[in-house]
């Protein structure tokens, strides 16, 4: 009776491991420099609630692996104007999503974002 607690609380944390492995967005060092966001806000459109790391694991909640390949500037973002990006992430050797990330300055000097999946 003693080995029972033990033994859920043992596959409880194998679960969060499985689980965290692949809900992290993974990108190689050039990726951010892709984007006209400067660090802090790359950061917050990949991690915050309602980002693009956020959305790809509402979509697919159990992919493969989740890397950010590539972004694309379809306009670009100055804090004036509303800017727009292409983000594409990688699930697999043949899968591969984008998702559309408007950068809205809010004439404060912050910046709102919106992303949806193309």
């Amino acid at each position: 009776m003693k080995k029972l607690p033990l033994f859920l609380l043992l596959v409880a944390l194998a679960g969060c491991a499985t689980m965290s492995s692949t809900s992290k967005v993974t990108y190689a060092p050039d990726i951010p420099k892709q984007s006209a966001a400067n660090l802090p806000l790359f950061q917050n459109l990949l991690t915050a609630m309602g980002g693009v790391g956020s959305a790809d694991r509402s979509a697919f909640p159990n992919p493969k692996e989740r890397t950010l390949t590539h972004i694309d500037v379809v306009l670009r973002y100055d804090n004036r104007r509303t800017g727009v990006e292409r983000w594409t992430i990688r699930h697999g050797p043949n899968d591969v999503v984008v998702y559309q990330v408007m950068l809205i300055p809010d004439g404060e000097g912050n910046t709102d974002f919106y992303v949806r999946k193309e």
